[in-house]
C-alpha cells in the first residue's frame, strides 16, 4: 500500500498537486510570519531591565553605578541570533544562495537574517530534508522572544474533536492526535469548536 506523502512538520497529508515538498504551505506560511515578526519583538529585548523591558533571567548589578544588567536577556538574544545565523549557513551550504551581507549590529544582523531566510522558505520546504528541524528550531526562537517580550504565557483553549473528547490548543501548537486516532494538523486544529465549560474542567 502506497504511503500519502505526509508534512514533516506537521504531518499533516500534502495535496495531490503539491506533493514535490517536504512541509506544507500551511506550515511554510506559518514560519513566514514568525520571521516577518521575529525582528521587531527581537529589538524589543532590553539587556537593561526597567518599567517597560521584559524580565525572563536574573539580574547582575556592574561595578560602580551603571545599571543591572539582565543576564537572561542577554542568553536569549545570543541563542536566537546563533539559530538564526546556523540555519542561514546551513541553508546557503545546501545550496539556497550566497551568504547575506552582515551589518554590524546584532539586532540589523538578526533582521538581515530573518529577511534571508525568509526569502528562502519556498526553497527550504521542497529541497531541505532537514526543514522540520529549521521550523521547529525557529518556531521555538520566535516564540521564546515573543514570550519574553509580552511577558505572558499562552493561553491553552480546549477544543472538541470530531468524537467528542477534549483537546488542548495554544496559539503555536502545530497540531494535535486525539485518543481516538485523529490526528489534526494546526489549521485543522484551530478549526475545532471550543469545548463547551463543563466539558472543557472535565
Amino acid at each position: 500500500m502506497d504511503t500519502i506523502p505526509a508534512c514533516v512538520a506537521c504531518t499533516r497529508p500534502l495535496p495531490a498537486w503539491d506533493t514535490a515538498r517536504f512541509a506544507c504551505d500551511g506550515c511554510q506560511q506559518q514560519l513566514a510570519d514568525a520571521l516577518a515578526e521575529l525582528p521587531a519583538l527581537y529589538a524589543q529585548l532590553d539587556v537593561t531591565p526597567g518599567r517597560s523591558g521584559p524580565r525572563v533571567g536574573s539580574l547582575h548589578t556592574a561595578a560602580g553605578s551603571r545599571p543591572p544588567v539582565d543576564i537572561g536577556v542577554i542568553d536569549l538574544r545570543t541563542q536566537v541570533a546563533g539559530v538564526l545565523g546556523s540555519w542561514v549557513r546551513d541553508w546557503s551550504e545546501s545550496g539556497a544562495g550566497d551568504l547575506p551581507d552582515w551589518p554590524a549590529t546584532e539586532t540589523a544582523r538578526v533582521a538581515a537574517a530573518c529577511r534571508w531566510l525568509r526569502w528562502r522558505l519556498d526553497w527550504a520546504v521542497r529541497m531541505h530534508p532537514a526543514v522540520d528541524e529549521a521550523i521547529r528550531e525557529l518556531r521555538d526562537a520566535h516564540r521564546e522572544v515573543r514570550l519574553a517580550v509580552e511577558g505572558r504565557d499562552e493561553r491553552t483553549v480546549p477544543v472538541t474533536c470530531g468524537c467528542g473528547a477534549v483537546l488542548r490548543a495554544t496559539v503555536s501548537s502545530r497540531g494535535a492526535r486525539c485518543g481516538c486516532g485523529r490526528e489534526y494538523g494546526r489549521t485543522e486544529l484551530m478549526a475545532l469548536p471550543v469545548a463547551a465549560r463543563g466539558r472543557a474542567a472535565a
